[in-house]
């Protein structure tokens, strides 16, 4: 009896091993059918290999994707959706035998769905939804995840009786917070994620409101006062439509306990400001330009004190713009803002007519830097310019061809 038994079991072992054979040479030729773009024979085989050798590989399936998406491709219009289904088939066939796979196949479906306009909106967003629920290291398209937010808030209008605004604020959060970590993740990409969270801002408009801010955060704060992917865009949303309240406060506050970054500092920044603590902006604006990662931010950061301090503190207004030249070199702006803080200055720094024309005329030949950086503004600097020189009183009899200007702005101008 023993005997048998060791005998039936050679037996099932060999015929294990020759399988395993035959499907890894049948995965040789398959590859070897696409690198020579015989199609039709790889179709062929690929019908025979997911019958025999569902179980063998996953490289298979990478396989049988191409073989099935060029079909598709290939495929006259009337046929397209049969060939769709087939690729439908095939995912469910990946996701049977290689569960544990990262391969995103209910994106992939979703994106096969509407992209050929293939089943129902229904059925394209319980994919998606599948995808966001149990894929979300590989759900990953931009356009998918647009799709899945729209279909989303379609879903919330038909079923208001079963879905509060609160649980659609809460998608909202969790989409949003998706794209922030799929565009740091692929800096490449950073812009198309960036288009896809305005364009799902836009179809939030009519919920955003700052009623509905204010009370959504106040009644979750408690709750997800450590969760960066809620205190993140709520916080970035309150910073739009709530830059006054207190609840704003206290999210940039939490997040920037968690997280210290320029964005929870600017946040802050930003309270302080429109709260009219000019002291506390300035100090977290400061902050923010400290550990902003790019020049761009830094910039911006030394242009918001620039522009608090214009006028009780001119000194440090021209310190703070000069940096932001430093830091954004194209900006005419900072050249316009510049040009009107030295204008702004002649009883305070012009002691005489002659200073005081050299401050005029300071002011021109900043304000033309503008246009030589940024030519839009040249319509806008030109007329400055003109505006100051006009300004300038002339003594034909005086011989001055050069004026050192003191007070804080400590410049040499040439008549």
């Amino acid at each position: 009896m023993k005997s048998n038994l060791l005998f039936l079991l050679v037996i099932l072992t060999s015929f294990a091993n020759a399988q395993e054979n035959s499907c890894a040479n049948k995965e040789k030729q398959l590859v070897q059918y696409l690198t020579d773009n015989e199609n039709t024979k790889a179709l062929e085989l690929w019908k025979d290999v997911k019958a025999t050798c569902a179980k063998h590989s996953e490289n298979l399936y990478a396989l049988g994707n191409r073989i099935l998406q060029y079909e598709i491709e290939i495929a006259d219009e009337k046929d397209k959706a049969s060939k769709v289904n087939d690729l439908l088939i095939f995912f469910n066939q990946y996701d049977k035998y290689f569960p544990a796979n990262k391969n995103g196949n209910y994106e992939k479906r979703a994106i096969a769905q509407f992209t050929y306009n293939v089943g129902t909106p229904q059925e394209v967003f319980a994919n998606l939804d599948r995808a966001f629920e149990k894929e979300k290291e590989t759900f990953a398209n931009s356009q998918a995840i647009y799709n899945y937010f729209d279909l989303y808030i379609a879903h919330y209008k038909e079923n208001k009786a079963v879905i509060s605004q609160n649980e659609l604020l809460d998608k909202y959060c969790a989409v949003s917070s998706l794209l922030a970590e799929k565009s740091n993740l692929y800096p490449s990409k950073k812009e198309e994620y960036h288009r896809v969270e305005l364009g799902i801002d836009l179809l939030m408009k009519y919920f955003l409101t700052k009623e509905n801010m204010v009370s959504y955060a106040q009644k979750k704060l408690d709750t997800n006062s450590t969760d960066m992917s809620w205190l993140e865009p709520v916080a970035r949303v309150l910073s739009d439509k709530c830059k006054n309240q207190p609840i704003f406060e206290k999210v940039a506050s939490k997040l920037d306990q968690i997280n210290p970054s320029s964005i929870s500092a600017y946040y802050l920044a930003t309270y302080y400001l429109n709260t009219g603590n000019q002291d506390k902006a300035i100090e977290w604006y400061s902050k923010s330009a400290e550990l902003a990662p790019t020049k761009l931010e830094k910039a911006t950061n030394y242009y918001s004190i620039a522009s608090i301090l214009s006028n009780s503190d001119k000194a440090t207004s021209q310190k703070m713009v000069l940096n932001a030249l430093e830091n954004n070199p194209s900006n005419g702006r900072y050249y316009i803002f510049l040009a009107n803080l030295y204008a702004n200055s002649l009883e305070e720094c012009g002691t005489n007519a002659i200073e005081k024309n050299a401050i005029y005329k300071l002011a021109s030949i900043t304000a033309l830097k503008a246009m030589d950086v940024e030519p839009r503004l040249k319509p806008t600097a030109e007329a400055m310019s003109s505006d100051y020189l006009n300004k300038i009183s002339f003594d034909k009899k005086s011989k001055v061809k050069s004026v050192t200007i003191g007070c804080w702005i400590q410049q040499n101008v040439e008549f």
